[in-house]
């Protein structure tokens, strides 16, 4: 029973502080003190390359590299959503514990293919830039945590 209980507050606490572009605390795409791409003026593509000194050429390959990460993101994020409100049901539904765990399991799984998504498209970014404006990379590194969890990469909303 306590475990019971347990594992409602550890899951309460994941579902508020994990939410994918939630714009709430922590998280992959939320606030808090996580490095995010939701600060200062302009579009995040604006943001990088004032960042990494991009040129034309390479701001262009950025926003196709991102492109077609956020079309492969996109069905992943569908599916941790449906992931993370079915073990909400099965735990509200008492259901055993091997069937959250399962349920659990497979929505490490889907934020595990979200991360390589993520780092799949940092580095690609990071190949295509210049010795000198590599050294400036590990801030985009940082920023690509929940990069994809909007629609757009690109837009705030």
């Amino acid at each position: 029973m306590l475990g019971r209980v347990l594992l409602t507050a550890l899951l309460a606490a994941t579902f508020a502080f994990a939410q994918r572009g939630g714009g709430g605390g922590g998280g992959r795409g939320g606030g808090g003190n996580a490095p995010n791409i939701g600060f200062g003026p302009g579009s995040t593509l604006d943001r990088v390359s004032d960042m990494l000194k991009l040129s034309k050429e390479q701001k262009k390959d950025f926003k196709t590299a991102m492109d077609d990460a956020q079309k492969e993101a996109t069905p992943v994020h569908e599916q941790i959503v449906k992931s993370r409100q079915s073990i909400a049901e099965a735990v509200a539904a008492g259901k055993s514990q091997d069937e959250i765990n399962a349920a659990v399991t497979a929505e490490g799984t889907l934020e595990a293919q979200m991360a390589e998504i993520e780092m799949r498209a940092f580095v690609k970014v990071r190949d295509g830039l210049e010795e000198d404006q590599k050294g400036r990379a590990m801030g985009l590194a940082m920023m690509m945590r929940g990069i994809f969890s909007k629609k757009n990469w690109n837009s705030d909303n």
